[in-house]
């Protein structure tokens, strides 16, 4: 090959590289990109309001928030009776506690019945009550066993039910028990008179109404103590439903069957005061006796200068009765059993306790603005 040749194939070749270089030759079209998959909005998320602590109820309390509802309350009220002096002071209470509900504006309306001592009355009272409407039935049984199927129809129609003074038969078909501590109160009334006749003698027993919680529950821990100390012999036993007239009948009749009665164990002083009449009345000594705060009862004490023993069954418990009621109804926790405390007295504090002024029907143990309520002219 001629030296001629061989440069024009160089300058061939270095003109091919520099065109590679520049980027002469054709490229490939690339093919248009795949626009991007559009995603599904996101769900929104929920955010759930945080759970409600549960309710710690301390032992002996109930949880009453199933009941929570707001004011102005319906409270029905089915009473046993108001067939003494007893009764009589406690409804006082239950109204005090209902005037004050109504003043604050947590009390709208208020539905009273009063069975007369007739059970069956009262479970017809309590079909009224509960067709008139109640946010809550306070009831105060005139026979626990008997009454107790309209308290378990009040709770099995969505109405808490609030036993006063006296129970129902099953503890089931109430909500909470607000009374004193009969068994307390029995049982300190016995002890006291076992003292007195220095652990033996024969006695007698005056209890209140057959069939009431509280007189079944007096007598049955009154004669636990007499148990206990084989001197004390019972000679009778006698229902006198509270009534000093039953009392005096009682005694005076027993004075005749029993040449000697060393002391008499009453569960109150209502048949109590009765009873030290019918001694008076006969006039013979007056043996040690027990009862409660009963204004006769303790003028009789004084004026007599009597051996006697007193343990109240406090009839502040209406009030508290109220009370119950409305927490119920607020949703706060109430003690199943509520006890009220109450008063003793004895010879040592009786004289700052005893005013003169008070009527003989006269409750001692009591809030002080019903007391002055009731009685004003004691107070002047």
């Amino acid at each position: 090959m001629s030296s001629k040749l061989i440069k024009i194939f160089s300058i061939l070749a270095l003109a091919g590289l520099a065109l590679t270089a520049c980027g002469g030759a054709a490229q490939p079209t690339a093919a248009p990109a795949a626009p991007a998959a559009t995603e599904a909005p996101a769900a929104p998320v929920v955010t759930e309001a945080p759970a409600a602590p549960p309710v710690t109820v301390p032992a002996g309390f109930v949880d009453t928030s199933a009941y929570t509802k707001a004011p102005p309350y319906t409270v029905c009220f089915s009473n046993a009776s108001v067939s003494n002096s007893w009764r009589v002071m406690m409804n006082a209470h239950v109204d005090w506690g209902i005037e004050e509900g109504k003043a604050a504006g947590t009390i709208g309306t208020y539905r009273y019945a009063d069975a007369n001592d007739d059970p069956a009355k009262q479970i017809s009272d309590v079909e009224d009550l509960l067709t008139q409407g109640c946010d809550v039935l306070i009831l105060s049984a005139a026979a626990s066993d008997v009454v107790d199927p309209a308290a378990q129809a009040a709770m099995e129609a969505g109405v808490p039910v609030v036993t006063l003074d006296r129970d129902v038969a099953d503890p089931a078909h109430r909500v909470s028990y607000v009374e004193g501590d009969n068994c307390l109160m029995g049982t300190n009334q016995a002890e006291w008179l076992v003292k007195q006749l220095g652990g033996t003698g024969k006695i007698v027993e005056l209890s209140g109404a057959a069939g009431a919680s509280p007189a079944e529950e007096r007598l049955r821990c009154a004669d636990l103590v007499f148990a206990k100390n084989p001197g004390i012999e019972i000679l009778a036993q006698a229902y006198t439903g509270w009534s000093p007239t039953e009392g005096q009948n009682i005694m005076a009749n027993w004075i005749t069957l029993y040449p000697k009665i060393d002391g008499i164990w009453s569960d109150a002083g209502l048949q109590g005061s009765g009873a030290v009449e019918a001694y008076l009345v006969a006039g013979l000594p007056v043996p040690p006796i027990t009862g409660e705060d009963f204004q006769r009862f303790l003028r009789q004490w004084v004026e007599n200068d009597l051996s006697i023993y007193t343990y109240s069954f406090s009839t502040r418990l209406g009030y508290e009765g109220v009370q119950t009621a409305l927490k119920i109804l607020q949703g706060q926790p109430v003690e199943e059993h509520v006890r009220v405390p109450g008063l003793e007295i004895t010879k040592d504090n009786l004289m700052s306790i005893f005013n003169p002024k008070l009527p003989d029907e006269a409750i001692v143990d009591a809030m002080p603005e019903v007391l002055q309520k009731m009685y004003p002219e004691a107070f002047k």
